[in-house]
């Protein structure tokens, strides 16, 4: 599918089509319009395929109304839709920090005050979409406190400590589909709950902005470990407890497993790809703790008989492939979500979603948020 904001959609094929595949098109059009890499148009794209959905259903009315206003005042198209999904990017944020239901009255009632009179004083004459009014900054050491103090505040909660966060969002980012930030945020959060809208402010902003870091180190071909997350020297010292690269490494685990049946559809099993990322697993699983290496060990050995390594010798060889571990997992995600865009994108398929208050489907007894569902189960 080809998009161009100039031109009005074809309702019957837009509406026909999924959902990942009009998104994807519009990060395509802005990829190719602003020079970015596809997978750092999505903040702008998201609101910009909320309104072309809302015109194509006639759903609210006064998202159609606005647009033919505009256009009726000699708006072109492009800047138009632009105009309105800013609204709608500002309104859909307000919702978030105040965690409330989308006010669609006061949705309404931004959109009939635009006025096209100060549209032309806004936007520039060659028309490239502006960043949005949300658009997150570069992560800071300001940004990285906030979430450590989030994290240690809300242990108890089953928060994701700030290593834990960056693991994970480093397998979101690296995934061969698209993952929206509503679909990741309640598994980081766990059962904290903000303290006020300053706080989910502070914190919203920070995960977005450490989760830009991340991909642009991911299309830079970096690998996407914070500093304080590197690992240590000493093999070994990364086994003992609160280790913040062993901590990094389950959150890397904790999120390839919440998006393993993405990677399954992706890769053909056994080929050079599919035995790479098991690789890069492999090492991210030893170096989680103590008792994952020596279950690595243990399992290699049953394959090498008793010229196995030693957990030290082994420890010591997987240290030096870390940083190639941590690029070519990134790679192998990203080469699959830049398939050309002659085939169209697959439908992201990750674990099904179950009700977090639901039974588990395990057949514990416990409901799922306190049982499969719980952070790096």
């Amino acid at each position: 599918m080809d998009y161009n904001p100039n031109k009005q959609v074809n309702v019957e094929e837009w509406l026909s089509s999924d959902e990942d595949e009009r998104l994807y098109a519009i990060q395509c059009w802005l990829s190719e319009l602003t020079g970015s890499e596809i997978d750092e148009c999505v903040a702008t794209a998201v609101p910009i395929l909320g309104i072309e959905n809302q015109v194509a259903l006639g759903d609210p009315p006064v998202t159609g109304a606005t647009l033919d206003r505009l256009l009726e005042a000699d708006i072109d198209r492009m800047t138009a839709i632009q105009v309105i999904s800013e609204v709608l990017s500002d309104s859909l944020q307000a919702t978030i920090l105040a965690k409330k239901d989308f006010d669609s009255d006061a949705f309404a009632q931004a959109l009939e005050q635009i006025d096209p009179a100060d549209i032309a004083l806004d936007y520039t004459t060659d028309k490239t979409p502006r960043e949005p009014s949300s658009s997150v900054p570069e992560f800071s050491p300001e940004q990285r406190r906030v979430l450590i103090d989030f994290a240690e505040r809300h242990a108890d909660k089953q928060a994701m400590s700030w290593p834990e966060t960056a693991g994970f969002l480093f397998a979101v980012m690296a995934c061969p589909d698209m993952v929206m930030p509503s679909e990741w945020s309640e598994i980081v959060q766990g059962e904290a709950v903000f303290d006020d809208t300053e706080e989910a402010h502070a914190v919203t902003i920070a995960r977005m902005a450490l989760m830009n870091w991340i991909s642009d180190c991911i299309s830079q071909n970096r690998p996407a470990i914070p500093d304080d997350c590197q690992p240590d020297p000493e093999p070994l010292r990364i086994l003992e407890t609160d280790n913040n690269f062993a901590r990094w490494c389950r959150g890397v685990t904790s999120g390839h497993n919440w998006l393993q049946l993405s990677w399954d559809e992706a890769l053909e099993q056994d080929s050079h790809d599919d035995r790479a990322l098991g690789i890069a697993l492999i090492l991210f699983t030893f170096f989680s703790n103590r008792e994952m290496a020596e279950r690595v060990v243990e399992e290699m050995a049953k394959q090498a008989g008793p010229e196995g390594m030693t957990l030290e010798e082994k420890a010591t060889r997987f240290h030096q492939l870390i940083e190639q571990a941590a690029l070519e997992y990134a790679a192998i995600g990203l080469e699959y979500r830049q398939m050309p865009s002659a085939s169209a994108p697959r439908k992201p398929v990750r674990s099904k979603k179950i009700g977090r208050n639901q039974p588990c489907p395990c057949g514990s007894g416990k409901k799922y948020k306190k049982c499969c569902g719980r952070p790096g189960a």
